[in-house]
């Protein structure tokens, strides 16, 4: 795929333009709270004081502070929970039937100088860098002043600016096909882990294990095996050989910092793998998985 020139009434082709990328990126961190805030009064609240309020209790009698609690947690991972779905079914949508989605060579054959990559891609590409780079836009103040305050407050603020940052560099210098496979290696367990936390809150009693586990073995098939072993190593070795070398083109300093920005991910990725350890030696003393992320109380 590449660009396409399409007619006046259609609405993709303002994907064509890097800086309309940017304003639908903003569009979408203005839209995307007020969607939320509609859906949380709609559809969130009410299903989840379905599913987490005890329902012997009477019409005017009060939800405890703790039944509250679990419910805002909750609401929070569902919201998550269908963003990430979405994003991984436009992620697939878009990768599958891409060259690069099976041969890593293909983030970089075609591109003859850099930066930009000169090779042209999709404009479902484009849609896909601006969905994200909105989400992340709003990801920071959502954090700060919407979501429930957690241990790892701060390393949650680093990854989001260090995902921003990573998604708005790649994006400006035409590093897209391989910034759409960290999308859907990143996005894909996130599923799991939201949908684990939403059966933990509503007290299930097996279903919680279940997604963990499939959360577990996701992760570290995704983040700790496919993320560095494809995409880091791909990023150090391919563009040398494959761009640089072939076309005498200086790749500095821009290979160094798309290198650096996917390492630093990755050590975070380490951190929380020790934290997915801790839950897991929670989980074989107490038999409950615990998000070892949040305050005791």
């Amino acid at each position: 795929m590449g660009y396409i020139n399409g007619a006046a009434s259609d609405p993709l082709r303002l994907l064509d333009s890097l800086q309309s990328g940017y304003l639908l990126a903003i569009a979408v961190a203005v839209v995307l709270p007020a969607i939320r805030l509609a859906l949380d009064r709609a559809v969130l609240s009410p299903v989840g004081r379905w599913a987490l309020i005890p329902p012997y209790k009477k019409s005017d009698e009060q939800p405890t502070k703790e039944e509250l609690n679990r419910l805002h947690k909750w609401k929070e991972s569902a919201w998550k929970a269908l963003v990430y779905c979405g994003l991984v079914a436009l992620e697939l949508y878009v990768c599958v039937n891409e060259r690069f989605f099976s041969d890593t060579r293909y983030f970089w054959l075609g591109c003859t100088r850099f930066p930009p990559c000169t090779y042209p891609v999709s404009r479902g590409l484009r849609l896909l860098y601006s969905l994200q780079m909105g989400f992340y836009l709003q990801a920071v103040p959502s954090l700060v002043f919407w979501e429930v305050r957690r241990k790892d407050f701060w390393e949650s603020m680093a990854h989001h600016f260090a995902t921003l940052g990573l998604i708005v560099y790649s994006y400006q210098v035409n590093f897209v096909k391989i910034g759409a496979m960290v999308f859907l290696c990143h996005d894909i367990n996130d599923i799991f882990l939201e949908a684990a936390k939403m059966a933990r809150y509503a007290q299930q009693k097996h279903a919680p294990n279940v997604l963990f586990v499939a959360f577990m073995l996701s992760w570290f098939a995704s983040r700790i095996f496919y993320f560095p072993v494809y995409l880091i190593r791909s990023v150090y070795y391919e563009p040398i050989e494959l761009v640089a070398k072939v076309y005498n083109i200086n790749p500095h300093p821009h290979w160094e910092i798309f290198l650096a920005l996917l390492c630093f991910l990755f050590a975070l990725h380490l951190y929380w793998s020790y934290l997915i350890l801790k839950v897991i030696v929670k989980q074989i003393r107490n038999g409950t998985p615990d998000d070892v992320r949040e305050d005791d109380d």
